[in-house]
């Protein structure tokens, strides 16, 4: 006797939208490129900080990195609400806030704030990346305490991020 063959509809694993950030190149230059707004440098793929070892006289300057594009076009990827902070605490808010911003910057270039605005006892963070406002809701929860919470966009590339100090 012979069991029968279940036949599974794999369909929905053909039907994956594919997300691709219009800032990023297509194709990889095959030379170094330094950003003319952060002096990042593009080399083998990658985005870093520090100048590669290898470095050519093809260098070519001049051109931005896509964090500075997304800067100079306003493309938010994510943004953090920060709700309620005492007005003895926002000195310390803002420290916390910058050193992992900065700590984000040495792991990824392309991982910053744009920018930082205050209206009364909130705040309201952009970030180029949707990791980074991740990142900065759970540092404040880890650091000061209070909620956070996410709420992810239907593609996964936009984030609200909202941290209250309780």
């Amino acid at each position: 006797m012979r069991t029968p063959v279940k036949n599974y509809n794999t369909n929905y694993k053909k039907k994956i939208d594919v997300f691709h950030d219009t800032f990023l190149p297509r194709r990889a230059p095959a030379e170094i490129i330094q950003c003319s707004g952060c002096g990042a440098y593009y080399h083998r793929r990658r985005w870093s900080l520090s100048a590669p070892t290898e470095v050519r006289p093809a260098l070519q300057p001049g051109q931005l990195c896509p964090a500075c594009q997304k800067i100079k076009a306003h493309s938010v990827s994510g943004e953090l609400h920060v709700r309620h902070v005492a007005e003895q605490d926002r000195g310390e808010v803002l420290r916390l806030l910058r050193n992992e911003a900065a700590q984000a910057r040495e792991k990824n270039p392309l991982e910053r704030i744009m920018r930082l605005a205050a209206s009364g006892d909130d705040w309201m963070v952009e970030t180029t990346t949707e990791k980074l406002a991740q990142r900065l809701g759970r540092s404040l929860r880890k650091a000061r305490g209070g909620k956070v919470d996410y709420a992810w966009s239907h593609n996964n590339k936009f984030v609200r991020v909202v941290w209250e100090q309780q």
